[in-house]
């Protein structure tokens, strides 16, 4: 808590947002940042996306700030994804059930990546606001 505000960078577009912190912390229910305290929720001033503010509260005090949007991408998949990661670190490398594993894992991936590209192309969509007419 500090009585200076704080500048930080959108991850999206770059734009220099102005924070005030107070002593308040959100319920993090974010699975990824789970050691993590969620400190600020806010929007971009210029691209209007939800940010969080997440603070490492070991010996760095280190501070991450994320598009809520994308991370709730992730979430979706976390736990089978990190079950399949250990499974995949229990077998060989010769193993038959390395390889599915490992192609589950790519797999999972390709749809978090597709989300998340999803949600991108909604955002620049919204901040234009475009529409988007096809000819028939």
């Amino acid at each position: 808590m500090g009585l200076l505000p704080q500048i930080k960078q959108c991850p999206r577009c770059r734009a220099i947002n102005i924070l005030r912190i107070n002593g308040v912390a959100y319920g993090n229910m974010f699975k990824s940042f789970a050691d993590w305290t969620l400190k600020k929720i806010f929007s971009c001033r210029k691209c209007k996306v939800e940010l969080g503010l997440f603070v490492d509260d070991g010996m760095d005090k280190k501070e991450k700030l994320v598009w809520i949007d994308l991370l709730r991408c992730e979430e979706t998949y976390y736990d089978r994804l990190t079950q399949l990661q250990i499974d995949e670190s229990r077998y060989e490398e010769r193993n038959e059930k390395y390889y599915e594993t490992q192609k589950e894992i790519n797999d999972i991936q390709n749809k978090i990546r597709l989300d998340q590209i999803k949600v991108k192309i909604k955002a620049k969509i919204q901040r234009r606001g475009v529409l988007i007419r096809y000819a028939l």
